[in-house]
């Protein structure tokens, strides 16, 4: 059930709260360790670390590896260059059980993502499973010591003992880290979702109720009935209940949390074969196979739309029948025969001692001699079942390159299309032709400076005006000013990073006004400029934003330039408080700011580009350019309204830049021989310095230069 709801919410988006199904999993997942753990040592007066590890190994390693060496190599074919390599380090930090870091670290948000997903981003999870049971086993034998020492020594008690002080030991941890998870989800979201610290407790529940099991052993049919059937409507409950609104892990994920508990609570005294959602033949298949479906399902998911782009029903089948046969062949061909083969077992047990061998060598033999009947009878029951599988994956393979093959729409790469000549005095002719070129090409440009990759992975480093926008204290103001310092002319271009991705343009307008301009690129990137703080998470923009506003207004309101140019980005936005701001409130916000730089009537309002497409996503190997075609958003379109009405109620000036951008309303990836953005929002260094007259030309037609 909770495998199913995690595949079902990622392939559908519903139900909202599916994603809860890792939750079920790590209770269970703590519940079945600590159990096997605390049973070892009570039969045999011993645990072995080296046992759990390789028991660990083989029901964890080979399938998980086989996914990532999988994703990565189809990553490699079809991803563009940058998010192959992404994906590679994705793979790698899972290797190494540090998945859930690297995407905390690189701000992943799990709920509210705007860069493509990893194929591997599932992987979190069974990092912060497997890093839990990198520690809890060596604590394990700690807290035995310790339930030794209470007992003297006494066996009888030990057990009793034992679980005693597993039960408090686990019981604070869980307490101090369900603690923690309410703190840092209220503090940092993200890096809440992901971390380990924040999801230990809920381990430590399932590990708190297996100590506790032998209290429960014999609890009332009818209790069990009860607490089972509640259980599971909690966890059903939570699947619907919780949403990306809720504050999570802390403290919504405590829902399916204790209702996995209670589950697995009624079930200690016996099978609930009553409870038939979970314990009917279906649902057993699914939960024998539910490891692989979780490794599988995302690799499947990012990669369908690749070649199927349209969101259909079909398309929605193809992927659920993609994940369950390749999850079922790889099921019978590498988890279920590696999990239980020899490899990484020991042979040094009392069936070896009890065939009367004493002598060293003579034990060696016995042990080779045990190892490799256990292989032999491996092979007899795992044998057919791995040449089948084998043929079946094998065909499975080819029909997935064929069909591949045949709805891929990807092109080979080719010259960009060009534009016919326009008049040479109006580059705003030009730029349309150029869009309108790019809008008619079928094949992605060979010829591309620099190339799409290079643009995604350079993002805006090589911009020259980047310095003016950091956060820290105030740049120096003639450090940020291009062009003649003797220019008759002033212009100051302020805003937030939409200030900084048009900074090239003005440089190049600067630098070719034959000395009559002289303009000042300065803001910071992720502050809005208005006179409301509008929140923002990038490290230290908060902390800067408000001075570095108040340090600008004082020096154009010292300098009365004859021109400043407000670029901000056209986003909704809450303050630093949490209020929700609107697109009025944001628009009226900019100009109560402007009004502080004491130039009535030279105020210029730049809008920013619209909204381009997610190149990380659209833009592969397998892909055309018309699949990074995308619409004029409506947010933008009500912020351009908006601000229009503002500047004209002013007897200010708006320029919304669309002729540089889009053509009738469609805006593509690239014109001419230039990407025209690296992101979403942001315009390239070379496209912006490209349109440089273009944008020389808008401000002209308004009789501003």
């Amino acid at each position: 059930m909770a495998v199913v709801a995690v595949i079902v919410n990622h392939l559908l988006g519903w139900p909202s709260g599916g994603f809860v199904g890792v939750d079920v999993f790590f209770v269970i997942s703590g519940f079945l360790i600590t159990g096997l753990i605390l049973r070892e040592r009570e039969r045999t007066g011993r645990f072995s670390i080296v046992g759990f590890y390789g028991r660990r190994i083989r029901r964890i390693l080979p399938a998980a590896l086989t996914v990532l060496i999988a994703t990565t190599a189809v990553g490699w074919f079809v991803f563009n260059k940058t998010r192959a390599w992404e994906t590679i380090w994705d793979a790698v930090s899972a290797f190494f059980l540090a998945a859930n870091w690297r995407f905390a670290v690189t701000g992943t948000d799990y709920f509210q993502q705007t860069d493509a997903d990893s194929p591997l981003q599932h992987f979190w999870s069974l990092s912060v499973e497997e890093q839990f049971y990198l520690v809890w086993p060596a604590l394990l034998l700690l807290l035995f010591a310790i339930g030794m020492a209470l007992a003297r020594g006494n066996r009888e008690r030990s057990g009793r003992r034992i679980r005693i002080v597993v039960i408090v030991a686990m019981g604070l941890i869980s307490v101090a880290s369900f603690a923690f998870a309410m703190w840092e989800t209220r503090e940092n979201a993200e890096i809440a979702y992901f971390s380990t610290f924040t999801r230990v407790w809920e381990l430590g529940v399932g590990a708190v109720l297996a100590a506790a099991a032998p209290l429960f052993l014999r609890l009332p049919v009818a209790l069990r009935f009860v607490l089972g059937w509640a259980g599971l409507a909690g966890i059903v409950a939570s699947f619907f209940v919780i949403d990306a609104s809720k504050p999570f892990p802390g403290p919504w994920a405590a829902l399916p949390v204790v209702a996995t508990a209670v589950v697995l609570l009624a079930g200690i005294g016996g099978p609930q074969r009553y409870l038939f959602p979970i314990s009917n033949p279906v649902t057993t298949f699914l939960g024998n196979i539910s490891y692989s479906l979780y490794l599988w399902h995302f690799p499947v998911i990012v990669f369908v739309p690749l070649f199927l782009v349209e969101a259909t029903l079909e398309r929605t089948l193809i992927t659920a029948g993609l994940i369950f046969v390749i999850s079922v062949l790889a099921y019978l061909l590498i988890e279920q025969p590696l999990h239980h083969s020899p490899w990484l077992r020991s042979f040094s047990d009392a069936g070896v001692t009890d065939a009367g061998v004493t002598d060293a060598e003579a034990r060696r033999v016995a042990r080779a001699t045990a190892r490799s009947e256990a292989w032999a009878r491996w092979q007899e029951k795992f044998g057919s079942q791995f040449i089948l599988s084998t043929l079946a994956l094998l065909v499975v393979v080819t029909v997935v390159i064929i069909a591949a093959g045949f709805s891929s729409r990807g092109q080979a790469p080719q010259a960009a299309p060009e534009a016919s000549q326009q008049n040479a005095a109006n580059p705003l002719d030009q730029a349309r032709a150029d869009l309108s070129a790019a809008l008619s090409a079928t094949a992605w440009p060979d010829n591309l400076s620099p190339s799409l990759d290079d643009a995604l992975r350079t993002t805006s480093n090589d911009n020259p005006a980047r310095g003016c926008f950091e956060p820290g204290s105030t740049p120096d103001f003639g450090g940020c000013t291009w062009g003649s310092g003797d220019a008759p002319h002033h212009m100051y271009v302020v805003g937030d990073s939409i200030a900084l991705t048009y900074a090239p343009a003005f440089r190049q307008i600067a630098d070719n006004s034959d000395g009559q301009w002289k303009i000042t690129t300065i803001g910071l990137y992720g502050c809005r400029f208005t006179d409301v703080l509008v929140q923002n998470d990038g490290d230290g923009v908060m902390d800067s934003c408000t001075q570095r506003k108040q340090d600008i207004a004082d020096r154009i309101a010292s300098d009365q330039p004859q021109l400043v140019v407000v670029a901000n980005a056209f986003a909704l936005g809450q303050s630093s408080d949490g209020r929700a701001l609107s697109t009025t409130d944001m628009v009226s916000s900019t100009a109560s700011l402007a009004s502080r730089f004491n130039s009535a009537g030279k105020i210029v309002y730049l809008a920013p580009p619209p909204l381009g497409a997610d190149l990380d996503a659209c833009y592969s190997q397998v892909s055309n350019p018309g699949d990074c075609v995308v619409d004029i958003d409506p947010a933008w379109q009500d912020f351009s309204a908006a601000t229009q009405a503002q500047a004209q109620a002013s007897g200010d000036h708006y320029i919304d830049a669309l002729a540089v951008n889009c053509v009738d309303g469609r805006c593509p990836a690239f014109a001419a021989t230039w990407p025209t953005k690296y992101d979403t929002v942001h315009l390239t260094t070379a496209y912006s310095e490209h349109i440089a007259p273009a944008i020389r030309r808008l401000f002209a037609d308004q009789g501003l230069m």
